[in-house]
């Protein structure tokens, strides 16, 4: 089955945003490690960190989507919040909690960061080459504020997520 434009752009907007953190990387690491407890309680190196173990969950539960594979299902909706954030690109500031899973290591290096980021990245090339099975797949698997999110919904909050805290890391290494 061919793939649909709206699932190639969502899928490239996901990769993305490791073009993104690739850049971002090649900052000097006293501004990767830089704290500015004003904006955010995370280093530039944590939000990478956290994006790129966000990424690779959200990517994994596209993946598990495709397959039919615990835990994703059939059923469920999304709810109000995740539509408001689907719908305007918008992740309010200071309102969400990271889960456990995603939580970055408390002082990575550049190393550290670009290991998980590497690992994250293995998520992308899988759901790359699992695109003709997105683009069929009806099952759902929960976020844990959002709802249950189809596959290309996971897809837009990779990106949209990211983009949320490049903003932050940009006004850290502006400050």
């Amino acid at each position: 089955m061919p793939v649909s434009r709206d699932l190639l752009e969502r899928f490239e907007a996901a990769a993305a945003t490791y073009d993104r953190i690739e850049r971002l990387l090649a900052e000097p690491d006293e501004r990767l490690r830089l704290r500015v407890p004003s904006v955010s309680a995370w280093s530039p190196a944590q939000h990478l960190c956290h994006v790129a173990l966000s990424n690779g969950l959200m990517l994994t539960a596209v993946d598990r989507i495709a397959h039919q594979a615990e835990p994703a299902h059939a059923g469920g909706s999304i709810n109000l919040v995740g539509r408001y954030v689907l719908t305007t690109g918008h992740i309010p500031r200071g309102r969400g909690k990271a889960p456990d899973r995603s939580v970055p290591p408390a002082d990575p290096g550049r190393l550290e960061t670009a290991e998980l980021v590497a690992r994250s990245r293995l998520a992308l090339v899988r759901v790359k080459g699992e695109l003709p099975r997105v683009e069929e797949a009806a099952w759902r698997t929960d976020h844990h504020v959002f709802g249950a999110l189809d596959a290309r919904q996971w897809l837009r909050l990779v990106a949209i997520h990211a983009r949320h805290h490049f903003g932050i890391v940009d006004e850290i290494l502006g400050a």
